[in-house]
């Protein structure tokens, strides 16, 4: 599930120009479709890697490959369901057991269970001691109940979460 190896030049700069601020969290907004998704996607895995560059991440480390592979332990995905399938992203167990059993189909929104999940993985010590990640898309997805259950931890992020 690696990302395409050819991106767009503007994700590139962009990302060169993020990595080198400090702060905890971006909101990487646009008209649907110029590439947020990559973008962010992209910035995790360099906060993540464990050798980065100035540029990125070096795409070959064991961190890398986790994220290529979708099961990083310090990164929690924040999508609707229906997304997070088409993208090659696992589904919590127990949504993808009720979707499974038929209770209920992929949600559209970001759920709220699934921001209350997120909450608590930030609260938890990184499994590869490089920090933890949350990546949020598209945050316009989140009703208002799920979005204040974001508000507070985005203020405060606990330890070395972004």
């Amino acid at each position: 599930m690696s990302e395409p190896s050819v991106e767009a030049p503007w994700i590139a700069a962009q990302r060169s120009q993020l990595l080198a601020q400090r702060g905890h969290a971006w909101l990487l907004q646009g008209p649907s479709g110029l590439g947020q998704y990559a973008l962010g996607l992209s910035l995790v895995r360099a906060w993540l890697c464990e050798q980065p560059s100035a540029h990125g991440a070096c795409g070959r480390c064991a961190s890398c490959h986790a994220v290529d592979v979708r099961a990083h332990a310090d990164l929690c995905v924040l999508m609707p369901e229906v997304q997070m399938v088409e993208l090659g992203w696992p589904l919590p167990e127990k949504a993808q057991a009720d979707i499974d059993d038929k209770k209920r189909k992929p949600s559209k929104e970001i759920r709220v269970d699934a921001m209350r999940d997120a909450v608590e993985f930030c609260q938890r010590t990184s499994a590869r001691g490089r920090g933890k990640a949350v990546l949020v898309y598209p945050a316009e997805q989140m009703n208002a109940i799920t979005a204040n259950a974001l508000l507070k931890t985005l203020e405060e992020p606990p330890g070395d979460t972004r």
